[in-house]
Order: structure tokens, then sequence, then C-alpha cells
């Protein structure tokens, strides 16, 4: 007893220290949170999709590079080779994590010597003399080896190729890149995939190294998959700054501009600065990461997790001005707004938990993690509001007669607008309803992580370059297992490989071609061209098996290791390496269900043929972004409607109460029909999350519509002292959130920005359906007056409290 008298008489010494406890835990645990980006990422671990990249890269390492287009002059002059080579040999020394550097200066050159084999570099012996270096240009440009790999068609361009180790050796220290696991905190060190910032640091030590060999004479373009994942790490960490501190700001602008005093401003800011803190520390605490989607969470959670706060202060002001003293008024604000502040937030947490089962994981990351922001959020609102609100006085400006208010009369105005003509009003919601609908089957599905960037972006300017000029900057592989050691010495299998190469060259999917094909039998028929004293018609596969055997034996003991990049150790599993230009993963659909059956066919019976590589990574999430935004809008529709249902009493309510709700996200997604914009891994979302917004607006109006309608019987009264209380606090919240998702259109990357702005856009849809249609509804189902309210009681009882 004693210890509850203190704590009552120290109630603010007590909620501070409780609250600052939990802001300093979770902030500890944020410096945990990593950025992530990577493509393979994106899909779950048991997806077949992933494992089979997965098993790749055990077996041959990463398929990807950080590929660095030079641009001079000439490519073969000697002043140019010069440096050429101490910025090769630099990018050897000083980048971390190189498994291997490769470019014309260690281009292999295999040459056959009475007898012998020799296996070493192009620039072995370095040139001189003029008539040197054209020897070595004439070698250079009759090897097909070297074309679109070190050096373009035409001889213009050349590149220097990165690869990167597939495993680093992992420290206590070093959290896992996968958002729901943990690292190993004791045990020997074991290997792991290079991490996100262990990429940026390779990038930043490349990008280093080139600001210092940048020249008109020496230009260079760095592209690949680690620049590219470096570059959306980099924009994600600047966005989640940046859109945290301007939603903190609007927030605090709308606040001072509804309430005019700095403590009711306080109130909802501490509440949603908490709320945050906590959500991001547990990501740490769980060792989740941020990914693309989930970035949004920081900004998302400040704009809906004001909401409630807002709701709260408005009926506790208005309570005060009515004569109430404090306690009275903050125990009817919270009798009169607490029922629906815990069914909105449990409507949006249960809406964004469509996503938890998403196959993509960046949405399944972000449905995770904002509805455990929601629901900290709700929990604070509840406990944390009201305790500020009793302890932090809060001036009241003299009463105003609501009906004066401008925002006030414009809500009633419409509402009078829509119980007046319910038919004719939900007669053109029907027509938009059906243009959307056509607008909505203009939709496509694209993934295509360059897009994201603008124009002006150096890495996209890098990639389509090395597209246009060196045949692609994608990889796709093909896996050929035979089944038995040493069956990659059959010559008809290995003149399969050749065909399979010779067959994608001339391939084309739409915007997707084969620049380049390189597997087993272009070494075979290297070494056997080197044999036989360069003589044209011996670059093929011999047909003895024997032969061959011998041939690659003696390859082998010339000290060259290359074989282990195209072969395993068996000699029973090899891999056809293509590279294709950087499009859209719906584009590369078709082309591996073609490319896969038509290799199939060359191969025949003799092997077995496995297609992966970053190619099948970026098309299976463009298939699981489709199943994702199927799976996720019915989820959502099916928990919200049972929500609505559970909230009104009513099945019949509850399915008519849904129609505002959907009647925003229909014509946001006609919008972007419409407009031609794709679906992808941002947009997807906006369903789902407007649906669970929007919720939240007819929630507390037909929590008001039904309270006033018990009193008056009649639908125009009600809906006019519905709109006089709630519908102000509504027509704030949706400003505070369409604004809260309107700063996304400051980011750097393109899908962010269309994203933020049709968010923003369905929201203040949803206020709008709210204040029109959802008026309109009511007044068409249950009649305008009184003298039809027979019929209408049924709301009273089936909605009673």
């Amino acid at each position: 007893q004693r210890v509850r008298r203190w704590a009552r008489r120290h109630q603010t010494a007590v909620w501070s220290a409780a609250v600052g406890l939990l802001v300093a835990a979770s902030a500890t645990q944020i410096p945990k949170v990593e950025f992530v980006s990577d493509a393979e990422s994106f899909l779950r671990e048991r997806d077949p999709v992933r494992q089979t990249y997965e098993r790749f890269l055990e077996q041959f390492g990463r398929d990807d590079a950080l590929i660095i287009a030079v641009d001079p002059p000439e490519v073969f002059d000697l002043a140019f080779l010069e440096k050429l080579r101490r910025f090769h040999e630099e990018l050897e020394e000083k980048v971390p994590y190189v498994h291997e550097v490769e470019s014309l200066i260690n281009a292999r050159h295999t040459r056959g010597e009475r007898d012998q084999l020799i296996v070493g570099d192009l620039f072995e012996d370095w040139p001189t003399r003029p008539e040197e270096l054209a020897v070595l240009r004439a070698r250079a440009l009759a090897n097909p080896l070297y074309r679109d790999i070190v050096l373009s068609r035409d001889a213009s361009l050349t590149s220097v190729v990165v690869e990167l180790d597939a495993y680093a050796e992992a420290t206590d220290s070093e959290a896992a890149l996968e958002g729901f696991e943990e690292a190993e905190d004791s045990g020997p060190a074991s290997p792991s995939r290079l991490t996100g910032a262990q990429e940026s640091e390779v990038v930043a030590a490349v990008y280093e190294i080139m600001s210092r060999y940048e020249a008109p004479d020496f230009r260079l373009y760095a592209a690949g998959s680690p620049v590219i994942n470096t570059d959306v790490i980099a924009s994600m960490m600047s966005d989640v700054a940046l859109f945290t501190g301007l939603s903190l700001l609007i927030i605090a602008i709308v606040l001072s501009v509804v309430f005019r005093k700095l403590t009711a401003v306080l109130v909802p800011l501490i509440v949603t600065v908490v709320s945050l803190t906590a959500t991001v520390g547990m990501m740490g605490t769980l060792g989740i990461s941020f990914m693309p989607v989930s970035e949004t969470v920081p900004s998302f959670l400040l704009s809906v997790g004001v909401g409630g706060s807002v709701h709260l202060l408005v009926i506790f002001l208005q309570r005060r001005r009515a004569g109430s003293d404090p306690e009275t008024a903050l125990a009817g604000a919270l009798g009169h707004s607490g029922l629906p502040i815990a069914m909105t937030c449990l409507t949006t947490a249960g809406g964004l938990s469509s996503f938890a089962a998403a196959e993509l994981v960046p949405v399944a990351v972000f449905g995770v993690v904002a509805p455990m922001g929601v629901l900290m959020t709700l929990a604070n609102t509840l406990l944390l509001a009201p305790a500020l609100m009793s302890v932090m006085p809060i001036p009241l400006r003299p009463a105003q007669d609501r009906g004066t208010t401008p925002s006030i009369r414009l809500l009633t105005a419409c509402g009078r607008f829509a119980t007046s003509h319910p038919r004719g009003l939900l007669s053109a919601c029907a027509l938009l309803l059906v243009v959307s609908f056509m607008g909505i089957s203009r939709i496509e599905v694209a993934h295509n992580t360059l897009d994201w960037f603008p124009d002006e972006q150096p890495v996209k300017i890098a990639t389509l370059k090395l597209d246009d000029e060196m045949g692609g900057s994608m990889s796709v592989e093909f896996v050929i297992d035979t089944g038995a050691e040493n069956g990659l010495y059959d010559p008809a299998l290995l003149r399969s490989l050749d065909e399979i190469s010779k067959h994608a060259t001339q391939l084309q999917v739409e915007d997707v071609a084969v620049g380049k094909s390189i597997s087993l039998a272009d070494v075979v028929k290297e070494i056997h061209l080197a044999l036989n004293a360069g003589e044209p018609s011996a670059y093929a596969i011999p047909a003895d098996r024997r032969l061959i055997a011998q041939e690659i034996l003696l390859f082998e003991n010339s000290g060259s290791d290359d074989l282990e990049d195209f072969v395993d150790t068996q000699f029973s599993t090899a891999r056809v390496s293509m590279r294709v230009p950087f499009t859209n993963g719906a584009s590369y659909l078709e082309f591996g269900a073609i490319a896969e059956e038509k290799f199939g066919e060359i191969l025949g019976d003799g092997a077995s043929l496995t297609m992966t590589g970053a190619m099948t990574l970026m098309s299976r999430t463009s298939t699981a972004m489709i199943e994702t935004a199927l799976r996720s809008y019915m989820i959502a529709v099916c928990i919200i409607t049972l929500l609505m249902t559970a909230l009104l009493g009513s099945l019949r309510l509850g399915l008519i109460a849904m129609l505002p709700n959907l009647f925003p996200i229909v014509v946001t997604l006609g919008v972007m029909g419409w407009l031609g914009l794709p679906l992808e891994m941002f947009s997807l979302l906006i369903g789902s999350i407007a649906l669970s917004l929007a919720v939240d607006d007819t929630i507390h109006f037909m929590h008001g519509f039904r309270n006033a309608y018990e009193r008056s019987g009649d639908v125009g009264q009600a809906v006019h002292a519905t709109l006089t209380t709630t519908g102000q606090a509504l027509l704030f919240t949706s400003i505070v959130l369409s604004l809260g998702f309107s700063i996304y259109v400051f980011s750097d990357l393109n899908n962010l920005t269309n994203f933020g702005a049709l968010t923003a856009f369905a929201i203040m849809m949803a206020f709008v359906a709210d204040i029109l249609v959802a008026p309109a509804l009511m007044a068409w189902v249950k009649g305008t007056g009184r003298g039809e309210a027979a019929g209408a009681q049924s709301i009273a009882t089936t909605t009673g409290d």
C-alpha cells in the first residue's frame, strides 16, 4: 500500500523513469540494425530459386562482379596501358574482399611451344616498341574469349572486372545479413556471405582509387551488383534520416496549427518518438534489417502513430471547454475514443500483418515490423498519452462555436450533400470505379532495381553503357550435371555446350539478348588451338575423349587454376555463363523459359540442365511480387472485414462499411494504371497500407455515427453530429498522414517517390470517402429521416456499445 501511495504521489517521476528506461534500452539496440539490399536476400531461404543459387555459389563462387568500364581515346596505346596496369595493380592491392581482378593486363594467353602448353598473361612481356604493341593488339582482337569481357567488339572500350569473394570469415561482432537470424556469439568463426557493409567497403575503396585515375583520357564507369546494392543502401540510410526528421517537423507544424499550445504538441510527439524508438530498438534486438520497403517504417510509424493521440486530445479539449475538470475530461475522452483507437490500431496492424506471409523478404519484414510498431503505439497512446495529459498542463483557448469553424462548415456541408443526394453520389462513385478498373487492367508487373535511380545516377549511366557496348552486365548461369565422374570429357557433351553458347548469342526475347556466353567448351577449343600452332580449323572440340583429357591435363599442369571457374573437381558438373542486359525482371521470365527449353533440347538426355544466377533471382522476385500482392490484399480484406464486423456487431454492416474503405484503393490503383506506373516492390504495398489506414477513419466515423444515431434516430442529424466532433480529428489525421507520405517525393529513388505520392493520394481519397461515400451509404441503406427510422433502429441495436 505504501508503494502504491508513493507511486501515485510521484506518478510524474515514475512515468518519466519508466519511459526513460524504455527509450534508453531501445536506443542501445538501434546501432545493431543493418541495411540490406542484395537480390538474394529478397527471397526466403526456403525458396527453390534461392536454394539453387546458393548451391551454385558454394561450387563456383559469385557470378556477379564489380565491373569498371574504361573509355580511352585509344585502348592500345602505351601510355594508356601503363596507366591501366597501375590502376589494375592498385585495385588488387588496396580493395578488400577481392577474389581476383581481370583486365587486358592479365588476360589469359594460351600458346603451344614444341608439344608444351604455356598459359600466361597477354601482357606478360611488357611492350616497349610500337611493333610489339601491334602484335599484342592483333592477339587480343583475334581472341574471341576477350570479346565482351575485357574488350568491346570495336575495341574502343576495355573493362576491369573485380571479382569479390563469395564468403568472408565471420567475426563475433558481425551480424548476419538475414533479417530474421542472429549472428553466432560464440564458437569458431565460420564462412559467411559478404555483408552489405563489407560490399560498401569494397565499393568505397574502388571509388577512392577511381577518383585518382579519372581523367578525360581515362573515363571510368563502375557498374555491377555490388555498386547497385551499395547505392541502394546509401539511399536507404539517407532516406531514413531525412524522412524521420521531416515527419517530425510536419507533425509538429500541423499540431501547432491545430492546438496552438506547446504542451498539446508535445504529447503526440513524445508518444510517437517513444514508440518509434522502441520499435527500431526491437529490430536491433531481433536482428531484423532495414531493407527496401522497410526503410519507410520510421516515418510511417510517426505519421500513423500521431492519430490516436490527436483523437484523445481533440475530445479532451472539447470536454474541458464544456466545463469538465481534467480528470473527468480525460475519462470522457478515453470513453469516447478509447475503443475506436484500439480498433483502428488493431485493424491497421491486422491489415499490415498480411504482408508477413509474403514471398518477398523485404515486404515480409515490413509486415512484421510495421504491425509491431503500430501495437507499440497503441500501448503508448492508451497508457503514456493519458499520463502525460494528466501531468502536463494544457491551457485552454476561449471556446468557439463549432459551426463557425471553416473546417467544420466544410465537413458538415459535405455531410448534408451526401445524405441529401445519396443515389446520385453513389452512381458517380460507381462510374469512377468502372473507369478505375479499366486502369487496373493496364497495370504491369516490373522489378528493375536500375529504374529506381534517376537517370543521372552514375551507376545507372555505367550499367547502360556496359549493356550497350559490352553485351550486358547481368549474369545468367546454366549448370550442366553429367552425374558421372569425368563425364565432361565426352566430346558430344562438349559440342552440346558449344552449341548452347552459339545458340544463346542468337537468342533474343523482347529486350533480353545474350551478349556473351562462355563455358568449358571454349577453354577446350582454346587449348586445342594452341597445341595445333594456331591453325584456325583447330579451334574446335577434339573428337577423341582421351585427347580431350590429355589436353585438359596439360592446361592444369601449366599452373593455371582457371578451370575451377568452369567445372567441379570431379569433372562431372560445369557451368555455362552468359551476360544479358540489366532490365525488367518480368522480361527475364519469358527469356528464361525459352532458353531453358531450347538448351535442354540441345543437351539431350546425357546430362541435366539447371538455370540460376542473378537473372533468375530478379525474375523470381517478379513472380513473388504477384503472389505477394494477391495474397496480401486478400488477407488484408478478410482481416479488416472481420474486425469491422466485430466492431459493428453485424456482418451486413461490416460489409457495407468496407465499401468506403475499398473505394480509395481501387481508385488509386486505377490511377496507377492510367499513368502507366508498374506494380513493383514499393507500389504493391499501397493497397494494403491504404486499406489499413482508410479503415481507421471509417471506424471513427461509424463509432461516432452509431452513438449519434442512437440519440436522434435521424441519419442526417447523426452525420452532422459525427462530423462536428470526430470529423475534425479525421481531417487533421488525414492531413498528417498524407503529408507524412508526401515527403517520400524527396527520395533519391524514383519508385519511393511514386509510392509516397500515390499513398498520400489514397489517404486523401479515403478521407473523402468517409465524409461523402460513408454518409451516402448510411442514407441510402437506412433512409434520411425519422419517418424511415423504423427499420433503421436496427443500427442502434446491432451496433450498441
